[in-house]
């Protein structure tokens, strides 16, 4: 009776809760809970295409400050204008220095203002217009300022100017036709490069706010 006993106890002993079986099944267990809890914790954070895109260009959550936007959409064009001015020294007209121009202020708006929406990419396209309006200008002036020079130098004119003369005195030359048509029509090229350039920011802004 003894053996039979001491052979139930050592049967229970192999087949109970303590037994190595069931110590193997409960870790097998606890393994596979933390396979699972390790993929619902990634389950949010594929690595897609898109996954990749959104931690590249994350969404910014915080308060578009208009004002900081004003500002650096200004200062970031005037690179654009720059290179608007000095391309105009040499005769051309380049498209590429309309698209920059918006391109700057798009960018230093996006990072004065922390974030940019519809209304900051049309701010920013309109500073932009306006800076190329003011590299216009400056181009006027400064071929008043050479003209003066050469007008000089040649003994056609008893005074020459300077340049921040030839700034304040340069619309009167606009009022001559001839001059006035070439002019107006470089600003005209310069305004609509800018529309053209401003277009598809304005597009991606709309398909922004849709969502």
């Amino acid at each position: 009776m003894s053996d039979e006993v001491d052979n139930y106890e050592k049967e229970e002993s192999l087949s109970g809760p303590d037994s190595y079986e069931s110590r193997e099944k409960v870790a097998d267990k606890q393994r596979l809970d933390d396979v699972f809890s390790s993929a619902s914790d990634t389950a949010d954070y594929p690595y897609s295409g898109e996954a990749k895109i959104l931690e590249e260009h994350p969404v910014s959550k915080e308060k578009e400050n208009v004002i900081a936007g004003l500002v650096g959409a200004f200062l970031f064009a005037l690179l654009g204008g720059v290179l608007w001015f000095i391309i105009y020294q040499f005769g051309f007209l380049s498209a590429i220095s309309g698209l920059v121009t918006v391109v700057c202020a798009n960018f230093g708006y996006r990072t004065f203002a922390k974030t940019i929406s519809l209304k900051g990419v049309i701010i920013s396209s309109i500073i932009a217009v306006l800076v190329i309006g003011i590299a216009w200008y400056m181009a006027l002036s400064y071929d008043v300022f050479k003209a003066f020079k050469q007008w000089y130098d040649a003994g056609e004119v008893a005074y020459t100017v300077t340049f921040p003369e030839a700034v304040r005195g340069a619309y009167v030359f606009l009022q001559e036709p001839e001059i006035a048509g070439s002019y107006f029509k470089d600003l005209a090229i310069g305004v609509i490069l800018c529309i053209v350039g401003a277009f598809s920011f304005v597009k991606n802004a709309v398909r922004a706010a849709k969502k």
